[in-house]
Parts: C-alpha cells; structure tokens; sequence
C-alpha cells in the first residue's frame, strides 16, 4: 500500500530568513530582560560585564539590551511591527512614544523614523544630520569583535572609504524589507526627498527644494526640545562634577546660561 503521508512543506529561503530575524529579535528583548533582572536582584557590585562573560557577550551588549529593556518593557509589545533595532535608536528620545508609532503605523525602516523626527523638529533634510552627544555616549555602539549578536551601527563602521561594506555583510534587519524599501532608505539623503512623505516607494525627486523658513511654532518647538534635553542632562550627578570641568568650559557653560536667561526674560 502506497505512502499517502504528506511530506513537509519546504521552508522558503524568504521564511526562513524571516523566522531568523524573529528569533534574533526576541532574543534582545530576552536577554535585556535577564540582564537587568540579574542586575536588580544578584549583581552586588557586578557589572554587565560579569554578566556577559557568564553568557559570550561584552559589557557593551549587555548594557545596551539591559536598558532597551529597562526603558520599553512595558509598551514594546505596542508596536508588534517594529524590531528591536528601532528601540534602540529610539532608546535617548524624549519624543520616542511618538516615533515609534508612526513607525509602527508605517512599517518603516529605522533610517525613515530618524528622517521623520527630524522633519517634525524643523530640520531641514538636505543637511546632515547632527547628532546628539548626550544620546552618542549614552549608548556605546557595540563593537564588531564582541559576541555574536550585532547591532546596527556596526555595519556601518565596516564600510570602506568607497561606501562598499568591506565584509560584503548585510544587516539581518535589511534583509527583510523589501527592495523598495531598501531603495528608498538608500535615497534618504539625496536632495529633498524625504523617505516618509508621498511617493516614499517610488522614485524619489530630483529637484532640490531651498531650506524651508521655520515657522515660530517649528522654531519654538525645537528650542523647547533642545532645552528638554539639557534639562534632562544635568543630573545631579553631573552638576556635582561641575568644578571638575576646565575653567574655559565652566565660563563657556556659565555665560550660555546668562544670555539665555537674559533673552528670555521678559517671555510670560
């Protein structure tokens, strides 16, 4: 009598790959879950680098997982369309809630939801974007030789001087979008296409627009963000460190205040 059992669907390399991603996804919300769970009951003066030497990863990836977790735990099941990596760039934003869900909504690549917020800060997209110190050492980019789970940043500091990553490795994340999307965030920073705005899919415009003038609620609303932010940086701790700072900084930092309070003074 013939085998009629079925054999086993083949696994497409598309959902294969898929199903990879997924499991490497859950695998930094895991780990940052264990880490910090570790770090509030049994550390005792322990670092995360203890913790990664237990597990093959470096203090780096540790502490990156463990405050992605810390920060997002309670909402990142929100946005079921968003990977880990989106969380992580949005890990030092005071408007995070408000990006990621436009990401969300969108299905967006990270590089799209950096274009976005910037575009709701008034900036202007023609021009580079600059980055924010506070958030750049708030998070250590993790390093290429470390472990073995890899974090966005890190293929970017393998491409060579030509633009060529020179391992010829793509991101995991890349991999999943597809080639419209992979198109459009290439084209992110040539001349005033925007990568969220209409046509975002398909080609992108050739003509550069001139700077936009910001409006008084644009500018307004980035002054308001930026004096967030240094409100948010002087902890205690940092303020406590003050007189450790050179004399030309202290004046530098004392004066910006001054002209600041004194500009703003008659504002009610």
């Amino acid at each position: 009598m013939a085998d009629t059992k079925k054999a086993p669907s083949k696994e497409t390399e598309e959902a294969l790959i898929q199903r990879a991603q997924d499991a490497l996804n859950q695998c930094n919300w895991v780990i940052g879950e264990c880490a910090a769970t570790w770090t509030e009951r049994y550390a005792k003066g322990r670092t995360d680098a203890d913790f990664g030497a237990r597990i093959g990863l470096s203090g780096d990836q540790i502490y990156q997982r463990r405050r992605v977790w810390e920060t997002f735990s309670d909402v990142y099941e929100e946005y079921p369309k968003l990977k880990w990596s989106h969380f992580y760039a949005a890990l030092n934003w005071d408007d995070s809630a408000e990006c990621l869900q436009w990401a969300d909504e969108m299905q967006a690549t990270i590089a799209e939801m950096k274009a976005w917020r910037r575009a709701q800060r008034g900036e202007d997209l023609t021009e580079q974007a600059e980055e924010d110190p506070a958030a750049e050492s708030a998070v250590e980019y993790i390093s290429a030789k470390a472990g073995f789970v890899r974090d966005p940043d890190d293929f970017d500091d393998e491409r060579s001087p030509s633009g060529s990553r020179s391992s010829g490795e793509r991101p995991p994340w890349e991999e999943s979008e597809s080639s419209a999307t992979v198109s459009t965030a290439a084209r992110e920073t040539e001349g005033a296409y925007a990568p969220f705005g209409e046509g975002a899919r398909g080609g992108a415009p050739t003509a550069v627009a001139d700077k936009p003038k910001l409006s008084s609620e644009q500018t307004f609303a980035r002054l308001a963000s930026a004096l967030e932010r240094v409100d948010k940086s002087l902890t205690p701790d940092v303020l406590d460190h003050f007189n450790d700072v050179s004399p030309k900084v202290r004046k530098r930092f004392q004066t910006a205040l001054k002209n600041l309070s004194s500009k703003t003074a008659g504002l009610k």
